[in-house]
């Protein structure tokens, strides 16, 4: 009878544990954590098999850098990857998945449903991995990474690193430097004023020459926004603030470019590409990912002579956007979320960023082997301009709900603005329905 007590008080023990973890709710943080992430030193993720959520825009270079881990990764994971067409869908499959109790491992996630994820319980804080004496990052390669790599994935609803840097980009100026110099100039614009004065200089609307084609999007607004110090929202990430000065600013300089003949709007897509090749456009806002585009274009060209810079400023210091996607991982068990995050951790090894960077022309996230750097602007000097922009403030997308809908309204608005409509109203209107979406959430 004894035994039988005991048995059946062991077996309420376990159940009450169970619940406990089930409703999240157990009875001490120290508790909370060792229910999340295990006993992280002490915790074995040999033999787990481990499933990545990723965008289809990611799946070339993403599987190949998968098959490499599975190949040498000496804990014995294996990953396996599973596509879905663009991020929305793949969160949409996230909430399916943690109703049936089916999460992924790893997913790869854009600011906005990074956000959302983490305040849906969705994703694991990675501090505790991070900052692990055995699985982690030690202080020295900490010190390694970029500041936008240190700062991308922090939220602040909820608080915490909830993301981590898997692809990202950053905005630059391309123009042609020997046409530049032809003008009587030995240096890029630093200032807006100069970039207005270079670009007016050269336009001639009538033999479609231009100083500057953009695109009508986001990137195109908030490059000018930063460029003049404004910013998307607070520092708190409570409020969009760009309704301000600076944003009006931004718009207006867009609307006085075009109506003086020295900007044109980009027709269609990668057409600023195509006429900077031919000569008829003096200067693009692009970013790293184009670098092998333009080196194609100009040695077809037969030798055009281009750089790149950081944006134009008001004040002449460089600041530029950085831009892109992020790791993050799903609540399974200690061992399974081990396991994603050995592979986070390999893919941001030295090695493994110098591949990723060959393979895919995205930044790396931390410094380059000196012999890779070096190999790099061998091949393409303009790249050296590309790696110092990684020393400069970060800049990044706001990492809150509901950004992606409010990235879309930008456009609308920079489309009206540069369509030839009062900026003001376009302006208010469109930073109050992104809080109102901010505020859904």
């Amino acid at each position: 009878m004894v035994a039988r007590h005991s048995v059946v008080l062991m077996l309420f023990l376990v159940l009450s544990m169970i619940a406990t973890a089930c409703t999240g709710q157990p009875g001490t943080p120290a508790a909370s954590a060792l229910s999340l992430y295990g006993d992280l030193e002490r915790l074995d993720p040999g033999g787990e098999i481990i499933t990545v959520w990723y965008p289809a825009a990611y799946e070339d270079v993403l599987l190949r850098m998968l098959d490499r881990f599975n190949a040498e990764n000496r804990w014995g994971i294996a990953v396996r990857g599973v596509r879905a067409d663009d991020v929305a869908q793949l969160y949409a499959r996230m909430q399916s998945a943690a109703a049936m109790g089916r999460l992924p491992d790893l997913v790869i996630l854009s600011p906005g449903y990074l956000a959302v994820s983490a305040a849906d319980g969705l994703a694991v804080e990675l501090t505790p991995y991070l900052k692990s004496p055995r699985w982690g990052f030690s202080a020295a390669e900490q010190g390694e990474f970029y500041p936008f790599a240190r700062q991308a994935g922090q939220l602040v609803r909820p608080s915490g690193r909830y993301g981590f840097p898997f692809a990202f980009s950053a905005g630059l100026l391309v123009y042609n430097r020997g046409w530049l110099q032809q003008l009587g100039y030995d240096h890029p614009p630093r200032t807006w004023d100069e970039f207005r004065e270079m670009a007016c200089a050269v336009s001639i609307p009538e033999e479609g020459v231009y100083g500057y084609e953009f695109p009508v999007d986001d990137h195109t607004f908030i490059r000018m926004l930063i460029g003049r110090g404004g910013r998307l929202m607070n520092e708190e990430e409570t409020e969009y603030t760009f309704g301000d000065d600076k944003g009006l600013e931004a718009l207006t300089f867009l609307r006085v470019l075009l109506a003086e003949g020295c900007a044109v709007r980009e027709a269609r897509w990668e057409q600023a590409e195509a006429d900077f090749a031919a000569g008829r456009v003096l200067f693009v806002m692009s970013n790293n990912l184009h670098i092998p585009h333009y080196r194609q274009i100009a040695a077809q060209r037969g030798g055009l002579d281009w750089a790149v810079a950081p944006l134009p400023t008001s004040t002449g210091v460089p600041v530029t956007d950085f831009f892109g996607v992020y790791w993050s991982i799903p609540p399974t068990t200690p061992q399974r979320q081990l396991a994603a995050w050995l592979v986070i951790r390999w893919m941001n090894g030295p090695d493994q960023q110098a591949r990723w960077v060959s393979l895919s022309d995205y930044l790396p996230h931390r410094r380059l082997p000196e012999k890779f750097q070096a190999a790099r602007v061998e091949e393409t000097p303009q790249y050296a301009d590309v790696l110092a922009l990684l020393d400069l403030g970060a800049v990044t997308e706001p990492e809150v709900a509901g950004y992606e809908k409010c990235r879309d309204a930008v456009q609308m608005m920079v489309g009206a603005a540069v369509a030839g409509e009062d900026p003001s109203p376009h302006l208010m209107q469109t930073v109050g329905f992104c809080n109102s979406v901010l505020r859904e959430k």
